[in-house]
């Protein structure tokens, strides 16, 4: 698999160049800061600084104040995650939790049945509120909600395979499943605050895109996050299938070159939501092939 930030591959940039990604990183950390203190004041640990560098990477050419809403949604879905993992126990909680999170996106009713409830409350206004939501609402409203079935997917059948008792289920079940990792509740965000008025004449090639990249995102986490998960109780990872490493690789490198060739029309036009896919891909392959999040959370 081809190593997308190796020295040997490019260029180390000039310090000059590294500047506006680091500061724009900055800026996006402290509103991360300023928020997850306020909204979610019991996550600590959280991956703040890795969330607001993969902003900056992937989007640079935007503003903080552009990357706020998803910058946010980045962290509030890697502390629905450790809630979902440590804290629910009954299937019907976890129902319930993910037909409450529906809900207020869907209806934009408030719920402030716990901190997390609340804070997406908030933040499902403000992104109700961008000048380019309405467009995208229904897109929005169904990928949210896959991402949380998907979840859920998890959820039932790491329980299965903590209790002996699974997981009855197979690879392409589970890469239809992929989006646990949550890049279209992420990504989708950036393209409501992107300001790109024509986005949705191009649904057509930047939807099917950004699918195969939440199943890039999922397979390089869990290389990233096998050698930790396979000692952990109800947890779920490709490599648990039979597979291995060399075909989570291949399978990387097939669906980001699929990615490249449908975006290449746009790519060559400069259209930067287009842009911003395939920096997502390499953001994913090459953060994930350098860091567990989990153990290195900053």
């Amino acid at each position: 698999m081809t190593d997308l930030l190796s020295p040997s591959a490019t260029q180390y940039p000039t310090a000059a160049q590294c500047l506006p990604v680091g500061m724009l990183t900055l800026r996006v950390l402290g509103d991360l800061q300023r928020w997850t203190a306020a909204e979610l004041p019991g996550y600590v640990n959280g991956p703040l600084a890795f969330v607001a560098l993969g902003e900056a990477v992937i989007h640079p050419w935007a503003s903080a104040d552009e990357l706020r809403l998803s910058g946010r949604m980045g962290v509030w879905v890697c502390a629905i995650d450790d809630y979902v993992e440590r804290d629910i126990t009954d299937l019907d909680e976890l129902d319930d939790f993910i037909d409450r999170c529906n809900t207020v996106v869907r209806t934009g009713r408030r719920d402030d049945g716990n901190p997390l409830l609340a804070s997406l409350s908030g933040w499902q206004r403000e992104l109700a509120g961008s000048p380019h939501y309405a467009a995208l609402a229904q897109l929005w409203e169904h990928k949210f909600a896959a991402c949380l079935r998907a979840m859920r997917y998890d959820w039932v059948i790491g329980l299965a395979r903590a209790n002996g008792t699974g997981p009855t289920t197979t690879v392409a079940e589970y890469l239809d499943n992929a989006d646990s990792i949550s890049a279209w509740q992420v990504h989708l965000p950036r393209w409501v605050s992107s300001g790109c008025a024509d986005l949705v004449d191009h649904l057509d090639v930047l939807v099917p895109a950004l699918d195969e990249l939440a199943v890039v995102s999922r397979l390089a986490n869990d290389l990233a996050g096998y050698a930790r998960e396979r000692n952990e109780p109800r947890e779920n990872n490709v490599l648990m299938y039979g597979v291995t490493p060399d075909f989570v690789r291949t399978e990387i490198d097939s669906r980001v070159g699929a990615v490249r060739e449908r975006l290449a029309g746009l790519v060559a036009q400069d259209y930067l939501p287009a842009v911003g896919l395939i920096r997502l891909a390499e953001w994913s392959v090459g953060i994930y092939a350098r860091t567990d999040p989990r153990v290195t959370p900053a």
